[in-house]
């Protein structure tokens, strides 16, 4: 699939293009985070979130013609560890497994990928303004007082819709199988 075709992707259908992004170049990323970070494992893991979420962010202003999409990524994930390891860096605020009370090791990529999926859909499915304050925060990783501000809500509104958007997520996922109570 050519870099073109993956910009596409994404714009068109986020979750295959993303899960394609992350196919062909996750293991380029996670290389280059591992020479720069060493054997930080959590601290790539978010890092690699936050790379592919920067790219979901942007790809309305990427162009594929100017430059490989995988020296992008790369320049972003060696960015993202450098700032690291400054101490310079935003608030990594990945969807992370041991938030929703998973225990299991996940880390075989179709589980990951089914995962994601029905992650996806239960967010999708979520009434407004839930999904909005859900996508912002984990996918958009803005704080939770921008989002307050912005939908004319308390703090306090934001944080309780965000915790009963955890457990709802955490619900379906026991209810699919994919972790155990």
């Amino acid at each position: 699939m050519t870099d073109q075709e993956l910009c596409r992707l994404i714009r068109q259908d986020a979750s295959a293009g993303l899960a394609a992004a992350i196919d062909l170049y996750g293991g380029i990323v996670k290389a280059m985070l591992y020479r720069i970070l060493g054997n930080r494992t959590q601290d790539i893991e978010d890092c690699i979130g936050t790379v592919f979420c920067r790219l979901w962010q942007n790809i309305s202003t990427i162009d594929p013609n100017n430059g490989s999409l995988k020296a992008w990524l790369c320049r972003v994930a060696r960015n993202l560890a450098l700032d690291l390891l400054r101490g310079e860096h935003e608030q990594l605020l990945p969807l992370e497994e041991e938030m929703l009370g998973l225990t299991d090791d996940l880390a075989d990529q179709a589980a990951r990928r089914l995962n994601a999926k029905l992650v996806q859909h239960t967010v999708d499915s979520m009434d407004e303004p839930d999904r909005t304050i859900f996508i912002r925060r984990y996918f958009y990783l803005e704080r939770v007082r921008p989002i307050a501000q912005a939908l004319g809500l308390s703090e306090k509104s934001v944080e309780r819709r965000l915790s009963r958007g955890r457990e709802r997520l955490r619900g379906e996922l026991i209810e699919k199988g994919v972790i155990w109570p």
